[in-house]
């Protein structure tokens, strides 16, 4: 796999998520307009933390380094470590910003259980920690693992249909075909969705990537769509991180990110 397009998914989802996290819950134009890496007033924290977003992702990925491999149970082992000891979080030994599905089934986790939540369990925590369990999939040619890892917290049809509409996008973009799915310019800003609903965060980032030419115009565009900004943001930055590749990603972005040397030494012996 091309190295810079793996780097840029996995970067581009940290560096969207700390990036939209100061507006998020906000509406589409009831915030300041951001163009850089900014405190956050909503959990009153410096500029450059991920969220629940990052944490979760991160946990994937320090699953593999440390089993050598794909563990289901691990995975979801880690998770409960993030939510109940603050492992990977930026906030030291604190989890935060946590949906409630997410909650509910990272506890359940920790009862034993590895398929958690209902069919109404929609919302986007699939997708926004979605690349690392997409590249190990398609590394092990076993794409079933993106819907396992899925089902951990939100097992809903619904939801895996969205998993494999982001895999098919970066199928293309791993290939260096632009993707084409998605709403472009033909959607007005103002019905751009912005919801935490999988479906529409999807959208909205591909609407994002669509509508703009480089990686940093498309996350300047997606999270500043308010709502669940952070999680838009990680969506769109995983989506243009693997078409533009990691040197895209301005370097001011990835070294305003909280412990970055320890997010890119993690993301290193990940892509080994």
């Amino acid at each position: 796999m091309n190295k810079d397009k793996v780097k840029g998914m996995l970067w581009g989802l940290i560096v969207g998520d700390a990036f939209g996290s100061p507006i998020q819950f906000s509406t589409k134009d009831g915030h300041p307009w951001i163009t850089e890496m900014v405190p956050c007033p909503v959990f009153n924290l410096p500029a450059g933390y991920w969220t629940d977003d990052g944490s979760m992702a991160l946990c994937v990925m320090d699953s593999f380094v440390r089993k050598g491999g794909y563990d289901l149970r691990d995975i979801g082992d880690t998770f409960v470590k993030w939510l109940f000891e603050g492992h990977l979080s930026s906030k030291e030994g604190q989890a935060f910003d946590i949906g409630g599905a997410t909650y509910r089934s990272v506890s359940a986790i920790r009862r034993g259980s590895l398929v958690n939540g209902t069919e109404d369990s929609q919302g986007n925590g699939s997708i926004m920690r979605f690349s690392p369990s997409y590249l190990i999939a398609r590394k092990l040619g076993r794409p079933e693992i993106v819907h396992e890892v899925s089902d951990l917290t939100h097992a809903s049809t619904v939801v895996r249909k969205t998993c494999d509409e982001l895999a098919a996008v970066l199928d293309e973009h791993m290939s260096g075909i632009r993707t084409t799915r998605g709403p472009g310019k033909g959607l007005e800003r103002a019905l751009v969705p912005n919801s935490g609903w999988c479906v529409e965060t999807l959208q909205a980032a591909l609407w994002a990537f669509n509508t703009t030419g480089t990686f940093e115009d498309g996350l300047i565009a997606a999270v500043n769509l308010g709502g669940d900004s952070d999680s838009i943001g990680a969506v769109y930055g995983q989506i243009a991180g693997a078409y533009y590749g990691f040197d895209a990603i301005p370097a001011r972005w990835v070294k305003a990110v909280k412990d970055w040397k320890m997010v890119d030494a993690l993301i290193e012996a990940f892509c080994a």
